[in-house]
């Protein structure tokens, strides 16, 4: 297996980026192509211990920077590693693609250079959200800020795919996000997207769901748009770490709270590691005709290695292929329910 890993995206790129491939190389015993600069990827190398991993470096001389306008960056910067990267997945050079980088640009770079499954309308952001319960899957949380019902419609079922086959929920309810859990709440597209919702045959629906209800772990999936879901993702992960900064912050405070926090560092220790985010890894882009991972901008090696984990499970486990045939059924059971119905009224 060979995964490209865009060693120029992302916040603490070169240095996590590359210490995170290593780990990943080693562990997962892969091949991980590292796409960037050769002289700045190769230094960075000769700082860790690499002897039989297999860490191929592919040049690319340009960089889609964190401000660039996607859709013109990857027009103007044609070996820029975002684009190499993508392009690598549609020779089928490597298997998957994993950036830190531009969320737009590898979104666009994507939809140029790979392209969509057939049938995908929209590819959306899909992304693992801590819960009481273990975690719930949030789509989109970036890729598209303005949708249709109909892009709502297919990510449920893209949701509801990766939902069963790579976190193993026999039979996963999806929600979608709105402002209360009465049907009939929610702007025009919630409305309308509840309506096509309740109309899919291929999933189980089980209606709205409010922000505030997402963490108690009552979703398996839930939809919304790329807008929407960015701004509660980001929200929700910078209040768990204002959460954690007053409680560190309470603690040093009092020699007594000091002295609990070491009675209970284990604990604290467990707390902190169900919401860290970085165990998931990354969001991968579902509705590409190829696998595209990305990763938090501020990710550290240790979120760098499980995004390129991300990519590796949804190779094995066929989401590509899995999605299509989803697309299919889903087309097909429509088309039989829309000729029940006109029989019906014939008759």
């Amino acid at each position: 297996m060979n995964i490209a890993l865009d060693a120029m995206g992302g916040d603490h790129a070169p240095q996590a980026i590359v210490e995170g491939a290593v780990d990943a190389a080693r562990r997962y015993k892969i091949t991980v192509s590292l796409v960037g600069k050769p002289d700045v990827i190769e230094t960075e190398l000769k700082k860790h211990k690499t002897a039989g991993l297999s860490l191929p470096v592919i040049p690319a001389s340009q960089v889609i920077e964190m401000d660039d306008r996607p859709a013109t960056a990857v027009r103007a910067k044609p070996d820029s590693s975002m684009v190499i990267g993508c392009k690598l997945v549609k020779q089928g050079q490597v298997d998957a693609f994993v950036s830190a980088g531009n969320t737009g640009g590898a979104m666009a770079a994507g939809i140029l250079h790979i392209g969509r499954v057939r049938g995908i309308l929209r590819p959306a952001l899909i992304g693992p959200f801590p819960t009481l319960r273990g975690a719930c899957l949030i789509l989109d949380i970036g890729a598209n800020a303005d949708v249709r019902p109909e892009h709502i419609q297919q990510f449920a079922i893209m949701g509801s795919i990766y939902a069963r086959h790579v976190m193993d929920i026999a039979q996963p309810n999806v929600r979608i996000l709105s402002n209360g859990e009465e049907a009939g709440k929610g702007n025009q597209l919630v409305i309308e997207s509840y309506k096509l919702l309740e109309q899919t045959p291929t999933i189980n629906f089980a209606g709205n769901i409010e922000s505030k209800e997402i963490p108690t772990g009552v979703a398996d999936v839930v939809v919304t748009d790329g807008f929407t879901g960015n701004i509660f993702v980001k929200t929700a992960e910078t209040t768990a770490r204002l959460m954690t900064q007053v409680i560190t912050e309470e603690i040093k405070k009092s020699p007594l709270a000091l002295f609990g926090a070491l009675l209970a560092r284990r604990a604290l220790g467990r707390v902190r590691e169900r919401m860290d985010d970085s165990h998931y890894g990354g969001a991968v882009l579902l509705g590409l005709s190829g696998i595209v991972v990305v990763a938090h901008g501020r990710s550290n090696p240790f979120a760098i290695r499980h995004a390129i984990r991300v990519a590796k499970q949804s190779i094995e486990q066929d989401i590509l292929g899995k999605i299509q045939r989803g697309i299919v059924e889903t087309e097909a059971a429509h088309a039989s329910m829309t000729v029940a119905a006109d029989t019906k009224n014939a008759a």
